[in-house]
């Protein structure tokens, strides 16, 4: 079951947060759509939503499902590391030879103060590959214990709910130290407060799996998928106002809206007309497929681009910026077609391939 409605989505989410990096002085966006932070929630969602629909009915083959992961993530992960590290060299700045193991490793996150080194938005796929480890793990249990979805539902909100009342706990009693520290790296970065997004995706797709909604018309179809926009926009605008009404500190970008962005998720799935259809186009499928390497690459992309491109065009902030954008988003689809799309055939099919008859003509 493949759902390419959502994969635009992701180019979205991507979006905001090179918004959120490059982009809110230029643009004056606040809330909503410079929620750079939240949008990675949105991602942790729909991983762990992603990979139960692909393979909550299936038998998990350790070896092809791990080389799969790998091939999915590192061949652009690996070329952002390459251009940073190139890029400290040219500039004459030491590279920290802990935070190159570290990020090589995948494991930057769970080791303060070392998630934003090297290239700062890899700390996310330092989380990703946490849950990539834990997720055969996950399936087995849920289908050993014959959990049902209403039984995974309450399990989930749980974890999420225990998330929740620590991070809060932490920032509303006064231990959090601000960044950087130890405590915002517990909080934002660290595994653990992200692994209830991914387990809230994954009850997502049992849901859609044991439900099997189809919704085909246009007006019920945009009030739902509507309503739960709306929702999450409204509410990602007014962060401010619901820490002052509960008068707690909420840790917005860590998980808070999980639940919010499964509704989303879930929304989008189940309605099929042909008004949803229409963000499954081939130009939107391709910028969503492209979101990747435009979230990977965006800090080494904003480097050259600032020492080797914007000279001194005199450009205003907001064209500035526009420029900036323009030419991520033309790199990451040249990224995608060139390099990660090959890459990760290449590693998934052709090497193993090779590796085989090399070793039957060592034998």
């Amino acid at each position: 079951m493949r759902i390419d409605e959502l994969t635009f989505f992701r180019y979205i989410a991507a979006s905001i947060v090179v918004i959120f990096h490059f982009g809110t002085d230029a643009t004056g966006f606040r809330g909503a759509l410079a929620a750079g932070p939240q949008m990675v929630t949105f991602f942790f969602v729909l991983s762990g939503f992603v990979m139960g629909i692909s393979y909550f009915n299936k038998e998990i083959n350790n070896k092809s499902y791990w080389w799969a992961r790998i091939a999915r993530i590192m061949p652009v992960y690996i070329l952002a590391i390459v251009l940073m590290v190139t890029s400290s060299y040219l500039q004459g700045k030491e590279v920290d030879n802990l935070s190159l193991v570290l990020n090589l490793s995948l494991l930057q996150a769970w080791f303060s103060p070392h998630p934003l080194s090297i290239n700062g938005t890899g700390w996310s796929l330092s989380v990703e590959a946490f849950f990539y480890l834990t997720f055969p793990f996950l399936l087995y249990g849920i289908k050993s214990r014959n959990l049902s979805v209403k039984h995974m539902m309450v399990a989930s909100l749980l974890v999420w709910g225990v998330t929740q009342i620590i991070t809060t706990g932490v920032l509303s009693a006064g231990f959090y130290g601000g960044f950087p520290s130890f405590s915002h790296d517990l909080i934002y970065y660290f595994p653990l407060t992200h692994f209830c997004s991914f387990i809230i995706g994954i009850y997502g797709a049992m849901w859609v799996l044991e439900k099997n909604y189809l919704i085909t018309n246009n007006t019920v179809s945009f009030f739902i998928v509507g309503v739960s926009t709306a929702i999450l926009v409204i509410l990602l605008n007014n962060e401010t106002e619901i820490s002052n009404f509960f008068e707690l500190e909420f840790a917005f970008s860590s998980s808070f809206f999980a639940p919010l962005f499964l509704l989303f998720i879930i929304a989008v799935s189940i309605c099929r007309s042909q008004l949803i259809r229409m963000f499954s186009a081939r130009p939107l499928l391709l910028l969503g497929e492209a979101s990747f390497s435009l979230y990977i690459l965006q800090i080494p992309i904003h480097q050259i681009y600032e020492k080797y491109i914007v000279g001194d065009l005199g450009l205003s902030p907001l064209s500035n910026f526009t420029l900036f954008f323009v030419i991520l988003t033309i790199t990451s689809i040249g990224s995608f077609l060139l390099f990660e799309k090959p890459a990760m055939n290449f590693i998934k099919y052709s090497l193993p391939t090779f590796i085989r008859k090399t070793a039957s003509r060592s034998n």
